[in-house]
């Protein structure tokens, strides 16, 4: 029955989803990226001449990269954290803080979500082009409104898993 209710979940279905397209998305940074490095290396130590845009694009590759990351580490619950604590409480107890966890981390997307959207809509950035690459600094700065939907949608998919899954043998959700 709980897997019933797991299959039929709109949220769950919408984070799995996000996460298929992240991690596809993710993979094809990370290829950019490497060629992006490869390419950077090749032309500035054998050709001696340099490409002037690699070392923007490879930061803002790696950049995404890292909030796209951080979003699929929300998903998988693979954050850094202290478990000690929480793996020894009682199975409500565990859920409750478990679930407190996530409402906080929705809080925080919601908030710098909404911060990093306004100042990406200010005219100072819309109007503002990246240094070497052509490309409005907006475009480059929308990754953070971006992951911060992506957490908050794998979040509350997290809160709906902890009332809706099993404990396994550690004590901890399969999440």
């Amino acid at each position: 029955m709980k897997e019933d209710v797991q299959k039929k979940s709109i949220i769950a279905a919408i984070a799995n989803g996000l996460e298929r397209v992240l991690e596809w998305v993710s993979i094809i940074f990370i290829v950019l990226l490497t060629i992006n490095m490869i390419m950077a290396v090749f032309f500035r130590y054998i050709l001696s001449d340099s490409i002037f845009w690699a070392d923007e694009l490879s930061l803002v590759l790696f950049a995404w990269l890292t909030f796209l990351g951080g979003s699929l580490a929300v998903k998988r619950s693979e954050m850094a954290a202290v478990t000690l604590f929480l793996s020894r409480l009682p199975d409500r107890t565990y859920r409750i803080f478990s679930s407190l966890i996530q409402i906080l981390i929705i809080i925080f997307s919601v908030v710098l979500g909404y911060y990093s959207y306004l100042w990406i809509k200010s005219p100072s950035v819309v109007n503002m082009m990246s240094s070497t690459l052509p490309v409005s600094m907006w475009v480059i700065y929308l990754i953070v409104p971006i992951s911060m939907v992506c957490i908050i949608v794998f979040a509350m998919d997290n809160i709906r898993k902890i009332f809706t899954t099993q404990l396994n043998e550690e004590g901890g959700f399969p999440l």
